[in-house]
């Protein structure tokens, strides 16, 4: 038996692989809007990623997607982000003094924030939902690349937060050789 889909349909479909990319954008950007005005809730947090995740949704599929696909994906987004909240890294990061935030959001890109830390390192903060297996490990070596690149800052390390499992890596930026993961 063969089954037809309508264009229409298949858009839909085709745009609902990308919703874990729209939901880890929007949940990056709402973090990094709730650091640069310096002050955060839960809710104002949840709310402003899940606006953001149906506006992309919007653009990329405007005749709509199954409610079934958006509704898991937009649970998924208040589950990551309430174990962010409740994380040491939120925290410590909502606890930085404005003026030891040196970039935030596009400023701050690829990471979402550089902090100054007590010593007047820079430390870089990036959001992400890591693949497993060896693409975790190759996500890694992308991000301490970038590192490597920032701008013409040297940075003393990356804290990298998996926004899917919640745990914490930090990578150190070895001068001038290879940095390890501690």
């Amino acid at each position: 038996m063969r089954v037809h889909y309508r264009k229409r349909d298949m858009d839909s479909l085709l745009a609902a692989d990308r919703f874990p990319v729209f939901a880890e954008r929007a949940a990056r950007r709402a973090i990094a809007g709730a650091l640069a005005a310096g002050r955060v809730t839960p809710r104002s947090l949840v709310n402003e990623a899940l606006l953001s995740f149906e506006r992309a949704v919007s653009s990329a599929a405007p005749d709509g997607v199954r409610p079934t696909l958006l509704f898991a994906e937009r649970d998924r987004i208040v589950t990551e982000l309430g174990l962010f909240l409740r994380s040491r890294l939120a925290a410590r990061i909502f606890a930085v003094r404005r003026r030891d935030l040196v970039a935030i959001g596009r400023s701050a890109a690829p990471f979402d924030a550089v902090v100054r830390g007590h010593r007047a390192e820079l430390y870089a903060v990036a959001l992400r939902r890591l693949p497993l297996g060896a693409g975790r490990l190759e996500a890694f070596h992308r991000i301490r690349e970038a590192a490597r690149l920032w701008q013409t800052h040297r940075l003393r390390g990356v804290l990298v937060y998996d926004l899917g499992s919640g745990h914490v890596t930090r990578l150190s930026i070895a001068r001038g050789s290879r940095g390890v993961a501690a």
